[in-house]
């Protein structure tokens, strides 16, 4: 489909920035312009925004947690495709899951919609889809979602909920699942991790030969820009990781290499995921959320996702490795002063 006029949500954070970043980089054909929906917290770094993306045509507020409707008709003018991916990952009490990605999606979709946006792109998220019952198994689109934390089913909720909008023909929805990402600029989340293995104190739950999908930044932005435009890519879900699929301690080596760090682990027990996720359920039934616990009971799964649909589809390619993109994101973080 021909775009003129994109809006998105989420920046300055990390995947939309990367992607703006791209966009001004290599425009796409006929782009005339490009406008951010941030939240209100982030419109002192409006001119920031705005002086780093020189696509970037304006700047709105937007807060998905309010219900009140706040977007002017002036911002949606002439807008063709909306990409969303503000959200929210780590909360205090599970109920904002679903009242930020679940409610305030499907609010911001109706709105879209009345406005006489043509597609809507949501970045969901692999935990929409849960997890593998075995060893074995690599997750594709086509498998039931059994999302198996309160954060997945929000985004599976919201996931149906524009899947009905675009049945009904009210505008075009195209869905991506990414994985876990990483790369430059790097979160201070990730950071931590680093510093762990370059002190010694990288934990890894049993032997961490747990099969893991992970996506370098630079192939997730590959995948967004596909999904703007592509024709095949509306009424879709698509997994959005790397290939091949690794494991969590292939991965912590991947990290140790870039880093040129002997790899030194606290080995946890097996039994510390499962136990994790016992005490993470028991007090998400009471709505609340720790997130130390809630990662150390996902330790123990296999996420082995499929990209084939996406390539087959819409001609998605990753390039960068593990091992490069490890190293990239290592470097940025020595330019940076991170490290």
């Amino acid at each position: 489909m021909e775009l003129k006029c994109l809006a998105v949500t989420g920046a300055p954070g990390w995947l939309t920035q990367a992607l703006l970043d791209s966009l001004s980089a290599h425009p796409l054909d006929r782009l005339a312009g490009i406008r951010a929906f941030i939240h209100p917290g982030f419109l002192p770094r409006a001119a920031e925004l705005r002086g780093r993306n020189p696509s970037l045509t304006a700047v709105y507020p937007l807060d998905l947690g309010d219900a009140r409707e706040s977007l002017t008709d002036a911002a949606w003018r002439d807008v063709d495709v909306l990409l969303h991916s503000a959200g929210v990952i780590h909360v205090r009490r599970t109920a904002d899951w679903y009242r930020i990605n679940t409610e305030g999606t499907l609010r911001l979709a109706r709105v879209a919609r009345s406005a006489g946006v043509r597609r809507f792109v949501f970045v969901s998220s692999n935990a929409a889809g849960g997890r593998c019952e075995s060893e074995t198994q690599v997750l594709t689109e086509s498998d039931p979602a059994k999302p198996l934390s309160h954060y997945g089913r929000s985004k599976l909720l919201a996931e149906q909920g524009l899947m009905e909008m675009h049945r009904a023909g009210e505008f075009e929805v195209v869905i991506l699942r990414p994985s876990m990402f990483y790369g430059p600029p790097v979160p201070g989340r990730h950071i931590d991790v680093y510093r762990r293995i370059l002190a010694g104190r990288m934990p890894v739950v049993g032997d961490g030969r747990y099969r893991r999908s992970i996506t370098y930044i630079d192939n997730l932005v590959q995948a967004a820009r596909l999904a703007l435009t592509h024709p095949a890519a509306s009424g879709e879900v698509f997994y959005v990781v790397d290939d091949p699929v690794y494991t969590t301690l292939g991965i912590v080596e991947a990290m140790a290499a870039a880093l040129g760090a002997p790899l030194r682990l606290r080995r946890l027990p097996a039994l510390a995921g499962p136990v994790a996720y016992l005490g993470d359920r028991l007090l998400a039934s009471a709505g609340v959320y720790w997130q130390n616990l809630h990662l150390t009971g996902e330790s123990h799964w296999h996420v082995a996702l499929s990209c084939a649909k996406l390539k087959s589809r819409l001609g998605y390619t990753p390039t960068v490795t593990l091992r490069e993109g490890m190293r990239r994101a290592v470097e940025w973080c020595r330019e940076n002063g991170k490290l």
